[in-house]
């Protein structure tokens, strides 16, 4: 593979930098809805992504023609836009420098989702989704199953060589109970990096037995009320959609400076590093380096070696996710920040893990600390203003807690507040931290990336919408 990325370099003499990316993709999806299987595919894909810097410009073109005349092709593409788009730049691009890798990384996994037979897959699946119909209060259980194995080499004009393979499983499980109160939806995953033993290891019959039964209680339990200023506790599921949106999304380089305004995409702490946002217990990082989350990696797609960035610590912010280029706007090292979906796409400011620092309060002690309350479990939807200031996030279910006790299960729980107080207000966080999957989207056209959120149990205050 790295010699069809020398062969496109080739064809990029004179530019002031260039890399390439030729990568493969093995994907499986399975779906499964009421035993019946609903979708099986299994396809393979290859191409070469090529990215130019010249005359102060970005060019970009990819190409599943890897012949010597594609590539060239490509690359006369990459350069030709690169120079229009310098024409109406008004200002050049600079990019930071990196330390320049060697390097190749596969990952040890001990069982190859690739080489199990699509039918042993199939017969997991019908499995797992029969483990999620527990009684018949569960209307419907659907299961998603999918597999990614990228393959990915990077060479850059600076001498970069690195090879990375990332093996992605993962298993969304989902409910809808039915019951006295209607019918409620109920959902669990599991996923990360490394082989078919991300199941095996950890049996998903368990999490599906638990779906079942959580979305038949959930229709059964009457609505939350509405509670104004009071203490919320949030589980470490919901902190995983909370850390997400409320504190990655913002943090990233190309939003803080303004220039990447689609899906929610502007942060209202810009301009802001160094100053205190919130309490001695906000803090926050971003670390792709974590084995096994379904956010690792140890280099981005510019060639960057990873590392943990420490996006806020103890209220203060201090970094935020940067590209090269980016990185040399705010005058900082770049972090490992840029990610493409595929070689389809120009490789953009992406989370990796971003998750919540531990606290040394246990969860029932906050529970039992709290003399009036609730107790969000699970996340479902945000709603969030461009600047990530205001926002709305519902939970999959809620415990009212009275006198430092869980008294009653509701539904429809809606919590809302402002970025700025809420932070200020988090007085309590638990040792359990816990990473949790999600394929985040970003950008025009829009591109997924699997991505690690998580956190602790947590306490602040927060206004509750119920119904």
């Amino acid at each position: 593979m790295f010699d069809l990325c020398e062969n496109a370099l080739g064809h990029l003499k004179g530019v002031d930098y260039a890399d390439v990316r030729v990568e493969s993709y093995d994907n499986t999806m399975i779906t499964v809805m009421d035993g019946q299987v609903q979708k099986c595919l299994r396809y393979y894909k290859k191409g070469a992504a090529i990215r130019v810097l010249t005359k102060g410009a970005w060019g970009f073109q990819s190409t599943t023609d890897l012949t010597d005349k594609g590539l060239k092709r490509a690359a006369d593409a990459a350069v030709s836009m690169a120079n229009a788009e310098s024409i109406r730049l008004k200002e050049p691009v600079e990019i930071a420098p990196i330390k320049v890798c060697e390097d190749e990384v596969i990952p040890y996994v001990k069982i190859d989702f690739r080489e199990m037979a699509i039918d042993d897959l199939i017969g997991l699946c019908l499995q797992w989704n029969k483990a999620i119909k527990v009684n018949e209060g569960v209307a419907r259980a659907i299961t998603k199953y999918g597999t990614i194995n990228a393959d990915k080499y990077f060479a850059s004009s600076e001498g970069a060589r690195i090879r990375f393979v990332k093996p992605v499983p993962f298993l969304g499980l989902t409910a809808f109970g039915k019951g006295s109160g209607g019918v409620q939806s109920y959902s669990d995953d599991v996923g990360g990096t490394g082989g078919h033993e991300i199941f095996a290891g950890g049996d998903p019959i368990p999490v599906c037995e638990k779906v079942g039964l959580e979305a038949v209680a959930l229709a059964e339990a009457r609505t939350a009320p509405q509670m104004r200023d009071t203490h919320v506790i949030f589980d470490p599921d919901f902190m995983s959609l909370l850390t997400h949106e409320i504190v990655g999304h913002p943090s990233e380089g190309d939003r803080v400076a303004g220039r990447e305004a689609a899906w929610a995409g502007t942060a209202w702490w810009k301009g802001m590093e160094g100053e205190t946002v919130g309490s001695e217990y906000f803090t926050a990082y971003d670390d792709p380096t974590v084995e096994g989350t379904y956010g690792h990696y140890l280099y981005d797609d510019e060639g960057t070696p990873a590392r943990r960035k420490v996006l806020v610590e103890k209220g203060v912010i201090k970094e935020r996710m940067h590209s090269r280029e980016t990185a040399a706007m705010f005058g900082v090292e770049p972090n490992s920040g840029m990610r493409a979906n595929t070689y389809e796409y120009y490789p953009i400011i992406r989370m990796s893990n971003s998750f919540w620092g531990t606290g040394d309060w246990k969860p029932e002690e906050i529970i039992e600390d709290t003399k009036e309350g609730i107790l969000l479990v699970g996340a479902r939807s945000p709603s969030i203003d461009d600047a990530r200031y205001q926002w709305a996030i519902s939970s999959q279910q809620g415990w009212l807690v009275k006198n430092g006790e869980l008294a009653e299960r509701v539904k429809n729980c809606l919590v809302t507040a402002t970025s700025p107080v809420f932070f200020k207000s988090i007085d309590a966080l638990a040792d359990d931290t816990r990473m949790g999957t999600a394929d985040c989207g970003k950008g025009d056209p829009l591109q997924l990336a699997a991505v690690g959120n998580g956190g602790p149990h947590m306490r602040g205050v927060a206004t509750i919408l119920g119904g």
